[in-house]
């Protein structure tokens, strides 16, 4: 089952390690000053713990997603959010066994672009150490060992 909210049909989609992704607004739509995403999140769906240099806020549309942020976990559903400080450690994932959709918004720009690098590289599997780090370093995300 897909979950969308209000994507409309001309925005940019890709997949992403087990969800489909939408640039709601890019940061040349913004001016560089905000980026917003909404992620389509199969059953089993992650992201890698790790940090970006600008702060996240993540918004449950639909179903039910667990996130990681600093030391703390937490289950949220339809409504609930979070604010993630930017340089915080953090990961969402979908353990709930049903589809699940997240508005993404980020301060800045440049996050709509890791993201979709992140989809092209993982589109075949495991995607090469090196390319994984030069595309990560490029645009300030630190990936971090999973604690669970």
């Amino acid at each position: 089952m897909r979950v969308r909210a209000t994507a409309p049909a001309d925005k940019l989609s890709f997949a992403l390690l087990g969800a489909e992704a939408t640039a709601l607004a890019t940061g040349e739509e913004t001016s560089g000053r905000w980026e917003a995403m909404e992620l389509s999140l199969a059953p089993g769906a992650r992201s890698p713990l790790h940090t970006i240099g600008e702060d996240k806020l993540f918004y449950v549309v639909a179903g039910t997603v667990t996130l990681t942020i600093g030391d703390s976990e937490t289950e949220l559903s339809t409504g609930g959010f979070a604010h993630v400080p930017a340089g915080t450690p953090h990961c969402y994932r979908n353990l709930s066994g049903a589809a699940a959709g997240l508005l993404v918004v980020t301060t800045g720009s440049g996050h709509v672009d890791f993201l979709r690098g992140m989809g092209a590289l993982t589109a075949a599997g495991r995607p090469d150490p090196d390319e994984l780090a030069a595309h990560t370093a490029r645009h300030g995300v630190y990936l971090l060992p999973a604690t669970n």
